[in-house]
């Protein structure tokens, strides 16, 4: 951005020192002639336009996003970040909108005065970074009101937005749609839901590229929760839509790594464009699914038991409606003889398998077996109650 550099070089001539400003994915917007204080690191992010590896992550591992205040940071060593830097995080009140540095060739901090025309650069910065985000965001809103538009029971809504979604420049070559599911489970409660649909948002959007990437990919966010179409011609090899979930897990783990171990992805069928509530009704199962069962990532079509259960069992089951021999005689039996017996009911009644994959003596398991049989009158020879305990144990966590 022109305006930014011309600011950076604005201040770097009246300091004396170089600046440079990146956007809050450490991409390059400008930067000022450098006063022989260029360390290897400023001199690669100014020739790659954005700065990579081991000192990317370490930036993002400080909280990056959440920098609120100027601070100096330490010469990390590397990978050419030779010199200290001061950061000055340039905000909305949506979020960060990135960074300006200045490097430090000696221990000597800023003067008051040097600090007051930083700051003052810095908010000119912010207000013309603010602009430009609120362009953006404005259309990206535009966007994902039609896609949430595609989700109406009404055909007429959904064909309107569909050829809305045309007019710019949306699944014009697509015959085909997936949905994929994001979520971010169990979010930490000291962080702001704003902070989490802002990280999930720029996630999502570095994911399909960017303002300017495919136009076959458009996603929305709400809250914790997000989702992404995908067009294509035809069906969609799976494959292929694990890689786009990986690459939305990769960048919404890059952006925030704390957010890392609770994103959980869905992918729902692939349909005409016509059904894509369909396709995002699959995907929000598979999302469940993932959470369920501690998976990063779930196909709706590599689950169909869960799949039938989610459609015909209600999300949250009464205890008062459960028979006793499910919520008392079942419920008091240990933890790691229902484990035992799950496993030994999951591998088709093969002791030897269960054994095998429990890591237990063969004796141990067969001795758990007859336990349970005990405690609960339940046969594990009986199919009926086979299918009695694997329904239960599928559903047990909607309590």
């Amino acid at each position: 951005m022109d305006a930014i550099t011309d600011l950076a070089e604005q201040l770097a001539q009246e300091i004396k020192r170089s600046v440079a400003v990146d956007d809050a994915d450490l991409r390059l917007l400008g930067y000022s002639t450098h006063f022989e204080d260029a360390d290897p690191l400023r001199l690669s992010s100014l020739a790659n336009r954005r700065i990579e590896g081991p000192v990317r992550e370490a930036t993002f591992a400080a909280g990056f996003l959440q920098w609120r205040e100027p601070r100096r940071g330490k010469a990390l060593g590397i990978e050419g970040h030779e010199y200290d830097r001061m950061a000055f995080p340039l905000r909305s009140r949506y979020g960060l909108l990135g960074v300006m540095w200045l490097i430090l060739t000696d221990e000597r901090d800023l003067t008051e005065a040097e600090m007051k025309k930083c700051l003052a650069v810095a908010h000119q910065m912010e207000r013309l970074l603010d602009r430009q985000a609120q362009a953006d965001l404005d259309t990206d809103r535009e966007v994902e009101t039609l896609l949430f538009t595609l989700l109406s029971d009404d055909a007429a809504d959904r064909e309107t937005a569909l050829r809305d979604l045309a007019d710019l420049g949306y699944f014009e070559a697509s015959t085909h749609i997936t949905v994929l599911a994001v979520s971010i489970e169990q979010p930490p409660a000291a962080r702001p839901t704003e902070e989490i649909a802002a990280v999930l948002r720029r996630g999502l959007k570095q994911a399909t590229g960017g303002r300017a990437g495919r136009r076959s990919m458009a996603f929305a966010v709400t809250e914790n929760r997000g989702f992404l179409l995908i067009g294509s011609r035809g069906v969609t090899a799976g494959a292929e839509l694990s890689k786009v979930a990986e690459r939305a897990r990769h960048e919404l783990s890059r952006l925030d790594p704390g957010l890392k171990h609770r994103i959980r992805c869905g992918i729902g069928s692939t349909l005409e464009l016509g059904q894509v509530s369909r396709s995002y009704d699959h995907a929000q199962t598979a999302a469940k699914i993932a959470a369920e069962k501690d998976l990063p990532l779930a196909h709706w079509s590599d689950h169909p038991l869960e799949a039938l259960l989610a459609t015909v069992i209600a999300p949250t089951v009464d205890p008062a409606g459960l028979p006793p021999v499910l919520s008392e005689d079942v419920g008091s039996v240990p933890e790691e003889t229902l484990h035992t017996v799950a496993c030994f009911l999951d591998q088709a009644g093969n002791a030897a398998r269960t054994s095998e994959l429990l890591h237990l003596h063969r004796t141990t398991v067969y001795y758990r077996l007859r336990q349970f049989e005990k405690e609960t009158g339940l046969s594990l020879d009986s199919g009926r109650d086979r299918l009695l305990l694997q329904l239960w144990l599928a559903i047990r966590d909607r309590r």
